[in-house]
């Protein structure tokens, strides 16, 4: 039940801060300099694969610290339980308010390579993280054993 928390964690701060970097850092650059006609270009993509990047090295971090073990696959885990999740909101969106077709978006071969970029760079980024996350635990825990030996000393000698 650990590892599903936090997994579970990790993809809501990923996509908390993805959301605060999207709709409240870039968003004041997309609306002051990014006029009509650069809005169709690839600058937009390339700021959405940047933020997913960063958010989702976060959310990897954050899950394989508070993993119980095997924490570098509980970083993987939150790009890859991320993109499990997304299609089944759409399929469950679209059984109960109905539509058009569930994955509408997806029909060009731009839309599909793009989905491709973005899973690449939020697997590789996860991991990244989660890597970061492993290393971090284990320098804390060395840490903490050393204070814990450090007082140890401290009692006997008194």
């Amino acid at each position: 039940m650990k590892s599903v928390s936090a997994v579970l964690l990790g993809i809501l701060l990923a996509l908390g801060i993805g959301a605060l970097e999207i709709f409240g850092i870039v968003a004041p650059v997309f609306t002051r300099f990014l006029s009509p006609e650069l809005a169709s270009t690839a600058l937009p993509a390339i700021i959405l694969v940047f933020a997913a990047a960063f958010a989702f090295y976060f959310g990897g971090m954050f899950a394989s610290y508070r993993a119980p073990a095997r924490r570098r696959l509980h970083g993987v885990m939150v790009g890859v339980a991320s993109f499990a999740i997304s299609p089944l909101v759409n399929l469950g969106a679209y059984a109960v308010v109905g539509g058009d077709e569930p994955f509408i978006n997806l029909r060009t071969p731009g839309a599909l390579l793009f989905t491709g970029v973005i899973f690449v760079v939020v697997l590789a980024a996860s991991y990244i993280g989660g890597r970061r996350g492993e290393t971090l635990y284990a320098y804390n825990q060395a840490f903490i054993r050393r204070q814990q030996r450090r007082r140890q000393r401290t009692e006997e000698g008194s």
